[in-house]
């Protein structure tokens, strides 16, 4: 590689990079005005220890599950069990609520100590060996991966202001309060659009008694432990860069405010893209037996937190294994398992669950659908579509930066990691089912999903879902153009 192709690498990474950063920074300033404007919320020490009582519980079964000696016990594997632990929690309140018509406390400590006798068991699994990598290390001290802690420390401080989208707390934070009135699954009617499964409200009702994080501690920690499991998936594709590509996910602005929010959009991306990690997994995440049960949870968990969703994880799904030809894979087929089980339980749910008929919020009056009106609705999604993609207020230059990078690799002939390659049309082609979907419900006059605002939001807050594969594959890419030995 030449002295000036080097160069000009460097300065446009750098320069990519750093407009990233800033744009970042800006939106965590506007985000910290919008809660410091709101006031701070109360200080109640009770509530604040039963949050942190149940994370550290978690934390230490997470732990606990790591195999007792040998291969497999590294950060990235707790934090797999974090995630995977917590979800099955929350699961268990759920098919207890709707065994039961009723939500218990007392489920908590029973399922943890469950839990925790299980993995005497389960510890005793051993992973793969760990491959031996020639690939240069990352630096562990890199000032990248401060600055990405910092802007995930950020968003726990961020936890003090009651930050919300108004329709996330009309649904999911309203529905946690409710269901802690009602006592049952019947809290959905007092909120916006019952008809959406109850699983993140599930997990903000485990800390609804709190009045100062209002049971967002759990989902903040588990986007933490998320990224330990990205950072590792960086690790195999783009060692040099990892630190990097982990900045990068924390300062993108839908990431941000989607973990310090009640929305539910980035808690679908953390279960979906650990099911898709654990798709993947060569051993050291997790032994084969549990890597299958934790895809169904997985699997379960995107059916049950958003089934919006289940479209796109279908289709990423199925990229996989055709790129991979794992027709068999049985972690695959545990994922499809979970979410046709999870699926069916809420649509199978009992009549007193069901939503009345028109009960559903339009936001617009329904319009008879011409050509005209279709050819117009269509301008609309476009030009809604392409200010979340490109602009700085969705996620800031990086759908630029992965143009560039995926125009220069070709141009090159640079070679690419076949992981990141399956990873990277994965999030491809979840991004576009998300696109054909929206199109055809604005095409067809939906009254709620093609109007405009719900375009300049719900569509932006879909793709977060995938958005950490497409940026795996865009910082892979950046590594093959990278000289070999100008990385500090």
């Amino acid at each position: 590689m030449t002295l000036t192709r080097s160069r000009a690498v460097w300065i446009t990474l750098g320069a990519l990079t750093a407009a990233q950063v800033g744009i970042g920074t800006w939106r965590a300033g506007v985000m910290l005005r919008e809660g410091i404007a709101a006031g701070v919320l109360p200080f109640v020490a009770s509530g604040v220890v039963g949050e942190l009582a149940l994370s550290i519980a978690l934390a230490w079964l997470a732990w606990w599950w790591l195999p007792a000696s040998g291969a497999g016990r590294s950060v990235a594997a707790w934090a797999i069990r974090f995630i995977l632990l917590a979800w099955t929690l929350v699961l268990t309140h759920y098919a207890f609520a709707m065994a039961t018509g009723g939500f218990a406390r007392l489920v908590t400590p029973i399922a943890l100590a469950s839990l925790a006798v299980l993995g005497a068991w389960v510890r005793r699994w051993s992973g793969s060996p760990t491959p031996v990598s020639t690939s240069p290390a990352p630096d562990t001290w890199h000032p990248a991966l401060f600055l990405a802690a910092a802007f995930w420390v950020y968003q726990l401080a961020h936890l003090a202001f009651p930050y919300h989208f108004t329709d996330a707390h009309d649904i999911w934070a309203c529905r946690a309060i409710k269901f802690a009135e009602h006592g049952a699954l019947t809290g959905v009617f007092d909120c916006l659009d019952p008809a959406r499964p109850p699983l993140y409200s599930v997990m903000l009702w485990l800390g609804v008694g709190d009045p100062t994080f209002q049971g967002r501690l759990l989902p903040t920690l588990l986007v933490g432990a998320f990224g330990i499991v990205f950072f590792h998936l960086l690790r195999r594709v783009a060692p040099r860069l990892a630190p990097w590509g982990l900045l990068w996910l924390f300062v993108t602005d839908h990431v941000m405010k989607g973990a310090v929010s009640f929305y539910a959009g980035v808690p679908v991306m953390v279960v979906a893209c650990v099911a898709v990690a654990l798709w993947v997994d060569d051993g050291t995440l997790a032994p084969r037996r549990l890597a299958i049960a934790g895809a169904a949870i997985a699997g379960a968990a995107v059916a049950l937190i958003r089934r919006d969703g289940l479209p796109e994880f279908a289709i990423a799904g199925a990229v996989v294994m055709v790129l991979t030809r794992a027709w068999r894979e049985p972690r695959l087929w545990a994922a499809a398992a979970g979410v046709a089980i999870g699926y069916l339980t809420w649509t199978l749910r009992p009549a007193i669950l069901h939503a009345p008929p028109l009960f559903a919020p339009m936001l617009d009056p329904p319009t008879p659908v011409t050509l005209a009106s279709a050819a117009q609705a269509m301008g609309r999604l476009l030009y809604g579509a392409q200010g979340q993609v490109f602009s700085h207020y969705g996620y800031g230059v990086f759908a630029w930066s992965w143009i560039v990078v995926a125009v220069w690799a070709v141009r090159w002939k640079t070679g690419n990691l076949a992981l990141a390659t399956q990873l990277g049309l994965a999030g491809l082609a979840a991004w576009v089912t998300t696109l054909a979907l929206y199109a055809i419900l604005t095409f067809a006059g939906h009254p709620q999903m093609s109007t405009l605002f719900v375009i300049r939001t719900g569509f932006g807050r879909h793709l977060v879902h995938f958005y950490p594969l497409c940026l795996l594959h865009a910082v892979s890419l950046g590594e093959r153009l990278v000289p070999a030995r100008s990385v500090g």
